[in-house]
């Protein structure tokens, strides 16, 4: 057992950053029928906001910046886009005018690209000795906030208040968090610096490496985010429409991938992570099998909630393994890591929703198998990460 280093207040704000964001993309299914009464049909586009602009932005970046360090410090854009996310999703419910909240649809989206773009970065940083945890621990935090923001919607609703408290308190207070905490990481200079990398990085080494370089990581980066959103859009219409549970007891049931996700991520920031990706996809294809091959009520959810403990790790121990192959510029890995989000933010919908359409969500969830496949494939085990102090901003 490893116990994680006391954490800095910037550490901290990258915590609740990942909380906020998973909060966004997790409630903002809960409150489409809401909003579609509100403001009709068209609300249901919002849920690809943030993957489009996540594909569309980093895209650019890409193209655009292939320098080592961001124009502007970490903790300002994390600071502005906590707050333009709270006040995207303000505007979003305040109005029953399409345009006013479409357009504050669209801030909220943007504001959660950046910071999802934004906190890899930031960590490996300020802790470029231990990225691989700080990560596992953050996504940990979003993984619970992914459990309580629709709870909190409902709860909202059942109070009388409209599901907009649900999300804004939350988010709200989230950034006033982030704003004390940059403040006073700033006052403290505790983060300003990052401890030095356990290997040199030779002056030759490119700010950006070829892609033959980073091509496998990016990919597996990607099939694991795929695979996160087949279970998590997924799974409690599998449990209504082929398990035969009510929609109440679904939804319910549906929470046991989050448990699962959160459960694992704490275990493994305090316990190493296997290097390898084969007990991952292990307990994944375990979990899969009690869901779809025996689909029972009691196996399905267990094996949800066991899929969700396997798939745990995936997301951060594999953009460490991208951030390690731009040990001079963790910026440019983590914008790449927003394509890879924004790709399968709009490409795991459009799979299974595809398929379930075609056939039924039974057939549909067969993309897993395949997808997991793929992963035995293509990864490889990771290694600690090597960042270079030139690249430390806070």
């Amino acid at each position: 057992m490893v116990r994680p280093p006391k954490p800095t207040p910037i550490v901290i704000a990258g915590y609740v950053g990942y909380a906020i964001v998973g909060w966004f993309l997790n409630g903002l299914g809960s409150v489409l029928p809401e909003l579609e009464d509100q403001i009709g049909k068209r609300a249901s586009a919002y849920t690809l906001l943030p993957g489009v602009v996540l594909l569309v932005w980093g895209s650019i970046v890409v193209r655009r910046h292939r320098g080592a360090a961001p124009a502007n410090p970490h903790t300002s854009t994390m600071l502005l886009g906590s707050v333009a996310l709270a006040g995207g999703v303000l505007v979003m419910g305040i109005t029953r005018w399409f345009g006013v909240s479409a357009f504050g649809a669209a801030i909220a989206a943007v504001a959660a690209a950046a910071l999802i773009r934004l906190m890899p970065a930031l960590l490996a940083s300020v802790r470029p000795d231990d990225t691989e945890r700080v990560m596992i621990r953050g996504n940990a935090y979003s993984s619970l906030a992914a459990i309580a923001a629709p709870l909190a919607v409902g709860v909202s609703i059942r109070l009388g208040g409209g599901w907009l408290p649900g999300m804004v308190v939350p988010i709200g207070g989230g950034a006033v968090v982030v704003v004390v905490l940059i403040a006073r990481g700033n006052a403290t200079g505790h983060d300003s610096e990052g401890p030095h990398p356990a290997e040199p990085i030779p002056d030759h080494e490119p700010v950006v490496p070829p892609f033959a370089a980073w091509w496998r990581e990016i990919t597996v980066l990607t099939l694991c985010i795929v695979v996160e959103f087949c279970f998590s859009y997924f799974a409690a219409t599998f449990l209504h429409e082929e398990v035969g549970m009510s929609t109440a007891a679904a939804a319910a049931g549906g929470a046991a991938w989050g448990c699962g996700m959160a459960f694992g991520r704490f275990a493994t920031s305090t316990w190493p992570p296997p290097r390898s990706i084969l007990v991952s996809v292990a307990l994944i294809a375990v979990g899969f099998v009690l869901l779809w091959g025996i689909a029972t009520p009691v196996s399905s959810i267990a094996g949800i909630g066991l899929a969700g403990l396997g798939a745990s790790p995936l997301y951060p121990t594999r953009m460490t393994a991208l951030l390690q192959r731009f040990p001079r510029s963790p910026d440019q890995a983590a914008t790449r890591g927003s394509i890879a989000s924004g790709v399968a933010l709009i490409s795991a919908p459009a799979l299974m929703g595809g398929l379930r359409a075609a056939t039924d969500v039974r057939t549909a969830y067969l993309a897993v198998p395949l997808l997991l496949a793929l992963l035995t494939v293509l990864a490889r085990p990771t290694t600690a990460p090597i960042l270079a102090p030139a690249s430390i901003r806070t």
